[in-house]
């Protein structure tokens, strides 16, 4: 199984390649900063080891669809290919999600209306959650959630808390190779060892209070349904890093 696991890595790595060429995105800047003239800020944070076309695809479907935000990649990882090692090393994610948190906080001390929203995809949404978490209340605009890679049962709370407005999962029951048996065997970026959110759906805590309650009625759980073949989603792990999916689907939440 491990075996055609590591196949399974090498091939979303020769596809990744392959769109990142070309869809020719101009490389990301290594050091985050903002631009003039634009009226907010969406950052994108990819999933380990970099194998998906997931930013590159972001960076042209978004603006193509219509979003006048400046775009941005927050780049995590230890490198190409080093899955296992992003996804083991929590210190390093809890470090590079308070990187993120210092930076959102500077972005908004220089300029407190500029809607700042935050755009995750697998392993990347870990990131996001934990970031959002180290912010004041209502900081961010919106979180974006693309096949979350973290648990079922993980908290929202505190991201809800630091969003003025919905935090939006989109899930695939179809989702079941990454997110079903490779988190189960690998875990998720969370460490638990079991299908993940963006497979199964974030898990509504019970005996909430009103608060708490007012927090998760701002959940947006969006699952994978067949009109979205047509956008090049077919549910799986790369679904949702198709550009017309991005363009048509989460483009709408950025505006």
């Amino acid at each position: 199984m491990m075996m055609k696991f590591c196949r399974l890595l090498l091939l979303l790595a020769a596809y990744g390649l392959f769109l990142n060429c070309c869809l020719a995105a101009p490389p990301p800047s290594q050091e985050l900063r903002p631009m003039a003239g634009k009226r907010g800020l969406v950052i994108l944070v990819g999933g380990v080891g970099g194998l998906d076309f997931f930013i590159n695809a972001a960076e042209w479907a978004l603006p193509h669809a219509g979003v006048m935000h400046e775009v941005q990649e927050f780049d995590w990882s230890h490198g190409f290919g080093k899955v296992f090692k992003d996804l083991r090393d929590t210190q390093h994610c809890l470090h590079k999600a308070a990187e993120l948190a210092a930076y959102v906080n500077w972005i908004k001390a220089r300029d407190p209306e500029r809607p700042v929203y935050l755009v995750g995809k697998s392993g990347g949404t870990g990131l996001v959650l934990a970031a959002a978490e180290q912010l004041p209340a209502m900081t961010l605009e919106r979180i974006i959630l693309l096949s979350a890679a973290v648990s079922p049962n993980f908290d929202l709370r505190p991201a809800l808390r630091a969003t003025k407005r919905e935090i939006v999962s989109f899930n695939s029951s179809n989702d079941r190779v990454i997110l079903g048996w490779g988190t189960s065997q690998f875990g998720t970026i969370d460490r638990v060892y079991g299908p993940s959110a963006g497979l199964k759906n974030f898990v509504v805590p019970k005996n909430l209070n009103e608060e708490d309650q007012a927090f998760y009625a701002r959940l947006v759980q969006l699952h994978w349904n067949p009109r979205l073949i047509w956008q090049g989603n077919a549910g799986g792990h790369l679904g949702t890093s198709m550009p017309i999916f991005l363009e048509k689907e989460v483009a709408p939440w950025l505006k």
